[in-house]
């Protein structure tokens, strides 16, 4: 794989932190105290309310880490069919709490013309200040019985993301992202974390095409 080409696919997946927007439901008419206090604004999370806290909150990456955050809550004692539920949201969440959003794909045009891709990817990484407690709260809600199949098939595209932003989060720890993703081997010695997203990025990888995988392909999580 060349170079420019996992850049390229790299950039896909974080660049787009750069030009999402903060302005959502909650960021407006709060008190100040509120706005500093992300956790005090989302109430608690349940099966019933998770998928519109996570499409309120899309926007804005403190307060997708907080409902988030709720969501690990959740899954503790929930019903096999209402743990799977919340595990499902909180791909996305997470993906909105490192601050990636549905903004990732709006910056594939202007790739091509970038002079240096490495730079941007290595800034991107260190504008996530969520990515790290993201990646952390994700592998704890998807710990133990996470249906990837069934998520799959629900939403194949978030399971990718998902699984690319786990890889981001070890790539970041690093502290060379570059070498990291350059050098990852799917099949190779696996940390449990790393382990976990080459599992989602394969399950993902059956039902996604175009775009979805190839930044599977260019962060070598598929071969």
């Amino acid at each position: 794989m060349g170079k420019r080409s996992f850049f390229s696919g790299f950039a896909v997946l974080i660049a787009a932190a750069m030009f999402v927007s903060c302005t959502d439901f909650f960021s407006t008419s709060l008190a100040p105290w509120a706005a500093r206090d992300p956790d005090k604004l989302v109430p608690p999370v349940t099966a019933g309310n998770v998928n519109e806290l996570v499409v309120l909150t899309e926007n804005n990456p403190d307060l997708s880490l907080a409902v988030l955050k709720k969501i690990e809550t959740a899954v503790k004692g929930a019903s096999s069919g209402d743990k799977q539920k919340l595990q499902n949201a909180a791909l996305q969440a997470s993906v909105n709490a490192a601050g990636m959003g549905q903004a990732v794909f709006s910056v594939l045009g202007n790739l091509d013309d970038m002079d240096n891709v490495q730079d941007v990817v290595s800034n991107a990484l260190n504008a996530m200040d969520n990515l790290g407690a993201a990646a952390s709260l994700l592998t704890g809600i998807l710990d133990g019985d996470f249906d990837m199949d069934a998520a799959a098939k629900e939403n194949p595209n978030e399971l990718a993301m998902a699984a690319a932003l786990l890889l981001a989060g070890e790539a970041k720890n690093t502290g060379n992202a570059s070498s990291y993703i350059t050098g990852f081997n799917p099949n190779g010695s696996l940390s449990a974390t790393e382990k976990l997203a080459v599992d989602m990025a394969a399950a993902a990888a059956k039902e996604v095409s175009g775009t979805f995988a190839d930044v599977l392909k260019s962060l070598n999580l598929v071969l």
